[in-house]
């Protein structure tokens, strides 16, 4: 099976390091410190009424509406969302959003993030922004129970049958970060953001294309990163979810009614492999998020979704920590595979 492509043409190409300076990074994380002109570094009570959860073969998941994610959200996990977010803000140049909504959180906007997680991206923006005001909404009551005053967290299914309760054309700016994977409905959802979103306001979209991308022939061959991925996609849809769906969201939005639709995309290396430091560090970090996440990431849709048993999915996951870790002689990893990132962002027109 061959390499897979990028879903859209990217006009930078993700060259590899030599294997000098690849070990850079190694030796940072051993404490070595090291300056380089290719990379500078430019409360309020939750309340405990659904903070609940349940244990489902040695994993946690969320118990309200259980079974709408597919994934865990326990400390492991959790520790995943905080990688996933300093990855994404690293790959993104330190950039929290690329809409330009500035002005209006400098102003006082009304904010919402559907799928918060442990809340990181609202409880930083919030300080950044004092006079803005974010609302986070998560199926699992994982955030902390102290937050700024400015950040409020709901326990609420982002795509709860019976809507939001929140008013019509309340928000400026609706986030949505690395959950468009696991929506059922994602037309559904872009036309209730466009619903809550006041003339005018902005929805960002940011995720990943969770294939294993490559520029140069290095994963031609057989490649069980590229399977398990593969497997994924098959699961989650049998569990009613598309793991490839950013790739129809621009035409999405525009269909729901967005206007001045912006995109940008970047590469995101799975293991230092690249030339340039900071993506040799994006590397790094999405490898660990990818070797911690393989056991929670595969449990559902390999079991209820492939009809797989345990011992068929670890046996298989065996050697996607193989494919994953793999070097050459002169230690650079093997395979030079990266996700494509997606960042949209969309305008709701002011005569709405």
């Amino acid at each position: 099976m061959g390499s897979d492509k990028g879903s859209s043409t990217s006009s930078e190409y993700v060259a590899v390091g030599s294997a000098e300076e690849v070990s850079v990074i190694y030796d940072i994380e051993r404490g070595a410190q090291y300056i380089d002109s290719d990379y500078t570094d430019d409360t309020q009570s939750l309340t405990s009424s659904i903070r609940q959860h349940i244990v489902d073969g040695g994993l946690r998941y969320h118990a309200y509406h259980a079974g709408q994610y597919a994934f865990p959200n326990d400390e492991q996990e959790q520790r995943r969302d905080d990688l996933k977010h300093d990855l994404t803000l690293h790959l993104c140049d330190g950039k929290y959003f690329l809409a330009p909504i500035e002005e209006k959180l400098d102003d006082g906007a009304q904010v919402l993030d559907l799928g918060t997680g442990n809340g990181k991206w609202c409880m930083e923006l919030a300080d950044i922004y004092p006079n803005a005001t974010f609302q986070g909404m998560d199926l699992s009551p994982i955030q902390p129970d102290w937050v700024p005053q400015n950040v409020t967290f709901v326990v609420d299914d982002i795509e709860h049958e019976a809507g939001w309760t929140y008013d019509d054309k309340m928000f400026d700016y609706i986030h949505v970060r690395h959950i468009v994977h696991s929506i059922k409905d994602r037309q559904e959802l872009w036309d209730r953001i466009y619903k809550h979103l006041k003339p005018g306001g902005y929805v960002e979209v940011q995720e990943f294309e969770y294939i294993a991308a490559c520029d140069d022939s290095s994963c031609d061959g057989p490649f069980p990163w590229r399977d398990f991925l593969e497997n994924l996609r098959k699961g989650l849809r049998a569990l009613g979810s598309d793991l490839l769906g950013v790739r129809d969201v621009h035409e999405e939005l525009a269909r729901a009614g967005f206007q001045d639709i912006g995109y940008k995309q970047k590469k995101c290396p799975n293991g230092p492999w690249a030339k340039k430091r900071r993506l040799q560090e994006c590397g790094h970090i999405l490898r660990d998020v990818c070797m911690e996440g393989l056991v929670g990431l595969a449990r559902r849709p390999f079991r209820d979704g492939l009809q797989w048993t345990p011992a068929q999915t670890e046996v298989f996951l065996v050697d996607v920590r193989k494919s994953l870790m793999a070097t050459e002689e002169n230690g650079l990893p093997k395979f030079h595979s990266y996700f494509p990132f997606h960042n949209l962002h969309a305008r709701k027109p002011l005569e709405a």
